[in-house]
């Protein structure tokens, strides 16, 4: 009874969607998906196997991940609300609230594994924040030894290895780092991976600086550089800003006023939020 209602529920959202765009059923159907399968889709009769779905949806105009987006009643996935309010604690330096966060969420997956990730994002938050908080050695490897498993990584894996760097050593960090760079390429022509990618490889630079790893900082600016293209700005200012911060790391001290001049023409082009998280950057390595 609950197929059935789920096949109803999904055959009439594709139908609204379908009628929405003025399309009529034999404009989607061809040799691999028959108006008959479509008709009884729609009418809640039977589900339509996994390819037909992907060539029934392809014929509206719409992406897998927008139609996902509509079925989940145009919600973001309970996984980047949690992704968000992480960012929100974390950015007002909550400690106390991600702590509640992490005790809320202990068993909020089905799948031990993706609830121990989850809860290693929320813990490495919280580390970010207070050095002295202690993530025990086994989850470390825990981690390590995920991403290392997985031969592509999707958008989960590059959110959890980019919001989970602090907790990893030099040698885990730059090896995985390595292993980011091959594993990606099968999802790199999907918009929305590649951006993430990018903002990956952000704060894998950032993490070298900081580690005062800048040969490695050096290599992986080399890699993201050859990623860019003239749509990404926000990517092109955070990167000008860490190679000038590289050069005042590597220089010790002696090059700050080039630092500092950049993130005052962030500021006055309006740029307020940036530059408010390129000075705090920049003050780790002043006080």
């Amino acid at each position: 009874m609950a197929k059935l209602k789920e096949s109803m529920e999904l055959g009439e959202l594709y139908k609204e969607l379908r009628m929405a765009r003025g399309l009529r059923q034999k404009d989607i159907t061809n040799s691999n998906l028959s108006t008959a399968q479509l008709s009884k889709f729609e009418n809640g009769q039977s589900m339509l196997s996994a390819d037909k779905l992907l060539i029934a949806i392809s014929g509206i105009h719409m992406s897998f991940a927008e139609f996902g987006h509509v079925l989940n009643h145009y919600e973001e996935s309970e996984f980047f609300k949690l992704g968000n309010k992480i960012a929100e604690l974390h950015s007002k330096q909550d400690i106390e609230g991600l702590k509640y966060l992490l005790e809320e969420y202990k068993d909020y997956e089905t799948f031990d594994v993706y609830n121990r990730l989850n809860l290693l994002v929320i813990k490495n938050s919280i580390y970010s924040l207070d050095n002295s908080y202690i993530v025990n050695e086994d989850d470390k490897e825990f981690l390590a030894t995920y991403l290392y498993g997985i031969e592509a990584w999707t958008e989960y894996e590059l959110y959890l290895f980019c919001n989970t760097m602090e907790l990893l050593s030099n040698e885990d960090l730059i090896f995985l780092s390595k292993t980011f760079i091959e594993r990606d390429k099968l999802y790199q022509s999907i918009p929305t991976h590649q951006n993430v990618a990018k903002m990956t490889f952000l704060n894998l630079i950032s993490a070298m600086i900081e580690r005062d790893q800048c040969f490695y900082g050096t290599y992986f600016i080399e890699k993201l550089e050859a990623r860019l293209t003239y749509q990404d700005t926000l990517v092109f200012l955070t990167l000008k800003f860490l190679k000038l911060l590289m050069e005042f790391r590597q220089s010790k001290g002696e090059h700050i006023d080039d630092v500092t001049k950049y993130i005052s023409m962030i500021d006055m082009v309006g740029l307020t939020v940036l530059a408010e998280i390129f000075r705090a950057q920049l003050n780790k390595f002043i006080e």
